[in-house]
């Protein structure tokens, strides 16, 4: 009896059992509230399979099935995770060129060979997978060893494969999905590691086809490979086929020794293997790729997890992923993200176990104005897991789809075959598979909670998305932890952004500058402005913000943040000295922070000439938020100059970037001017939205101006404390 027809049973004994006492007991009622229990795990027989190695240390699996005329050949090589660094693709394209031209046949040759066997071949990094009827598995071997043992490489088909494989980075571009497999790679393991490395143009130009050859030598190896047959063959059949294609290959030994986790190869140069997995952020973070008017975003919580297949909690962390989002309909993520919110079509999560560096990832597609709601919803999810034990409803439906899904397994000898090979890749213990339903059955709810502990990690996942940043950005930047830079953007390639800018014909910085100050109302107007104070208010979270800016002659400036009634921030600058007080502690301000300051310290202050070393200069013209806006850096001396961007159709400031301090600690501080209303004969902007700075997100009305006050004397006078107003 097979193991589907005995879960079958299993399952049906209970229904049948029922059926036979209806007759004798007609007036009874059925609870049908409560399943009927299951049955027992059932004994897992996975057929017979059997091993043997040949003399040069190839290992031979062979799974009999006679049912049909038909046997599949597997050759896999044991290749451990490496750095291809500035090559980086190089490895993939190994799959390519393995079946253009082996054993003195041209790729068309060994096409026309495979079609008049009526067989199938497919080649990848660490071996490859042929198919074919019993009566030419003979031939069918001879292509299959020239394949592994003599493949040609030729010239010719290696920039084919190079220019399928531009193709396919440039098309990378414009496919979410793509971008989110490479580049969220990177983002979790690092650009540097190899499951975290990306195919640039930049790394397919400096591929070598020695580096391809070179990679071919040194790991496709008897003594690292497997050779697997499944089908209609006997073990004596498969010793004589193996022995006679495979027994008398030999290689010489590697070139390069291994020491600390590296290797000189020739042909490749410094090779890095992975040594130390990769783990979580100490912060959760946000990571954006760009996709300026993009209608949906691309969502993926994720981060590395150390979970090796032969670990005994693995099967109990596949419970738990299977009930916040492993495929079951009834999984949480799906039923709070489409059924309950309506945000998606679906909503999914994977734990990968991996011997060499595991990851979990929640991911869904969502409505652009819903991003940061459902990265909430999937953290919240995450969260319930390690806090509230499941229902054990829930529990035994996932239990069941795990169960179901294993028995179909089972019906394809080529599961037993992988199974088989699993165990031996992996270090599994021999009855790995034949106790895996006894081991699920055995999982209990306080097991998934257990695990949830330990692999959900939600204070620690990158939050990445794949969207329009100009609408999701700020909406993200709560879920952050990370103080300093709670949003990192990358470009398609896993790069830092960089702003795509074009320099404008026949336009100049000072130009822009002219322009802003006419749209501001020009320099006289802005002249006879001789003082201003400006109150702002807001909201931050349930705490109330009011910021006060005082502007005076000869260039003095005050700024006083306070919050829920206590002042957080005071900044005084009479004109020659600063100083700036977080809290209670106060510090002068000098160097390039002063240099900064004095540039900053009026209304308008572009309508002043900039005095050496200060400067400023037009970077170019560049895309936001479906607006052109020029991009302009201020440099004051130091090392991070003040970015503006003016609308090239008003000529108004509409964003200023600058780096901010935080007891020393640098920060970016983004704010946003819009709403700009007339004020003494000057445009001043009325709402000013700030990310980035110790105040997280907040959104300020400008309340109050008054122009030309009369200060009071020790307004601008710098003193240890000064009292918020």
């Amino acid at each position: 009896m097979n193991v589907r027809h005995h879960l079958i049973r299993s399952f049906q004994a209970p229904l049948l059992a029922v059926g036979l006492l209806l007759p004798h007991q007609m007036t009874a009622q059925l609870d049908r509230s409560t399943p009927p229990p299951p049955g027992p795990a059932p004994i897992v027989d996975l057929g017979a399979h059997s091993k043997f190695t040949l003399p040069n240390g190839l290992q031979v699996i062979v799974v009999e099935n006679h049912k049909l005329p038909m046997v599949s050949v597997q050759v896999r090589f044991d290749i451990p995770p490496i750095a291809q660094d500035e090559k980086a693709g190089y490895i993939d394209m190994v799959s390519e060129l393995l079946t253009a031209g082996a054993g003195g046949r041209t790729k068309a040759e060994l096409d026309d060979e495979i079609d008049r066997l009526g067989a199938s071949l497919h080649a990848s990094s660490t071996g490859l997978y042929a198919s074919g009827l019993k009566r030419n598995l003979g031939p069918l071997l001879d292509v299959v060893r020239d394949v592994i043992q003599e493949p040609v490489f030729p010239e010719a088909e290696f920039e084919k494969s190079r220019t399928r494989f531009r193709a396919a980075v440039q098309q990378r571009q414009d496919d979410p999905d793509s971008i989110a497999e490479a580049v969220g790679k990177a983002a979790i393991f690092g650009i540097g590691h190899p499951y975290g490395e990306i195919t640039t143009e930049e790394t397919l130009n400096a591929i070598t086809l020695d580096a391809i050859k070179a990679f071919h030598r040194r790991f496709f190896r008897p003594g690292s490979g497997y050779l697997v047959f499944v089908g209609d063959i006997t073990l004596k059949e498969a010793e004589a086929l193996a022995t006679s294609h495979f027994g008398q290959w030999n290689v010489p030994p590697p070139e390069g020794a291994i020491e600390n986790g590296e290797e000189q190869i020739p042909g490749i140069g410094l090779v890095r293997y992975l040594r130390t997995p990769a783990t979580e952020p100490v912060y959760r973070k946000v990571v954006i790729v760009d996709r300026p008017g993009a209608s949906q975003s691309l969502i993926r919580v994720e981060y590395p997890v150390n979970l090796v297949p032969k670990d005994i909690r693995a099967l109990k962390a596949q419970v738990m992923n299977t009930i916040l989002g492993g495929g079951v309909f009834n999984a949480r993520l799906m039923q709070n993200l489409r059924e309950d919110k309506g945000f998606t079509y679906g909503a999914y999560s994977s734990l990968e176990s991996d011997r060499y560096n595991g990851s979990f990832s929640a991911q869904v597609s969502v409505r652009t104005e819903v991003t940061a709601q459902a990265v909430a919803e999937i953290l919240k999810e995450m969260e319930r897991l390690r806090t509230e034990p499941v229902g054990q409803d829930e529990l035994e439906l996932a239990k069941r789809y795990m169960a179901g899904s294993f028995a179909r397994g089972l019906e394809d000898p080529r599961t037993v075959a992988r199974f088989a090979l699993n165990t031996a890749l992996y270090g599994l213990p021999e009855d790995h598979y034949a106790t895996y339903l006894k081991r699920l059955e055995a999982v209990t709810v306080e097991d998934v909670r257990s695990v949830a502990n330990v692999y959900l990690r939600p204070e620690n996942a990158v939050i990445f998305v794949v969207g329009d940043k100009e609408r999701i950005r700020r909406s993200l930047i709560p879920l952050s932890m990370e103080p300093f830079e709670p949003v990192t953007e990358l470009d398609v390639d896993g790069r830092p952004k960089q702003d795509d800018l074009v320099m404008p014909p026949d336009t100049t910085v000072q130009q822009v500058i002219e322009k802003y100050i006419a749209a501001t109302g020009g320099r006289q107007a802005i002249a006879k402005v001789k003082g201003l104070k400006v109150v702002c208010t807001g909201n931050l979270a349930k705490a109330s913000v009011k910021m006060t800016e005082w502007f005076g002659a000869d260039g003095r400036y005050r700024k006083d943040v306070i919050v829920d009634g206590q002042l957080l921030q005071q900044i005084i600058f009479d004109g020659r000295k600063a100083v700036e007080r977080l809290s209670s502690v106060s510090e002068e301000l000098t160097g390039d922070r002063l240099a900064e300051l004095a540039l900053w310290n009026s209304p308008v202050p572009e309508v002043d000439a900039l005095q050496p070393p200060a400067q400023r200069t037009l970077e170019g013209r560049m895309a936001m938020g479906g607006k052109a806006v020029y991009k302009v850096i201020t440099d004051h001396g130091g090392p991070n100059g003040t970015v503006d961007l003016f609308d090239a159709s008003s000529g108004l400031k509409v964003r200023r970037i600058t780096t901010q301090y935080n007891y020393g600690q640098p920060y970016t501080v983004t704010m946003d001017f819009s709403d700009h209303r007339h004020v003494a004969g000057i445009l001043l902007p009325h709402t000013i939205v700030q990310d980035g700075g110790f105040l997280g997100v907040i959104e300020l009305t400008v309340s109050e101006v008054v122009a030309d006050p009369s200060f009071p004397e020790d307004t601008f006078r710098i003193k240890q404390v000064v009292d918020p107003e």
